[in-house]
């Protein structure tokens, strides 16, 4: 795979990764909640299911640096090919 390539892929996989982890953190707790059988949402804790949430996001937010720092790699690879 050509390293341009690779850049766009990580760039749009490091910009996916940003926007699930921010919705993960601000609406997270409340989609688990819908996705619940409806005789188990009035007993659901929110509380419990943001806090699940908020470290799913850190670890989207883990992953989104990574592929960022890759394509950060990746762009000045793919520059340097360009010039030859």
């Amino acid at each position: 795979m050509n390293p341009l390539a690779t850049v766009r892929i990580l760039w749009a996989a490091c910009i996916a990764l940003f926007v699930s982890a921010v919705v993960g953190l601000r609406w997270g707790a409340q989609i688990s909640i819908a996705l619940l059988p409806t005789h188990q949402r009035a007993s659901a804790d929110a509380a419990v299911l943001h806090g699940v949430w908020i470290t799913r996001s850190i670890f989207l937010f883990l992953l989104c640096a990574a592929c960022g720092l890759l394509g950060i790699y990746f762009s000045v690879r793919a520059a340097d090919v360009s010039r030859r």
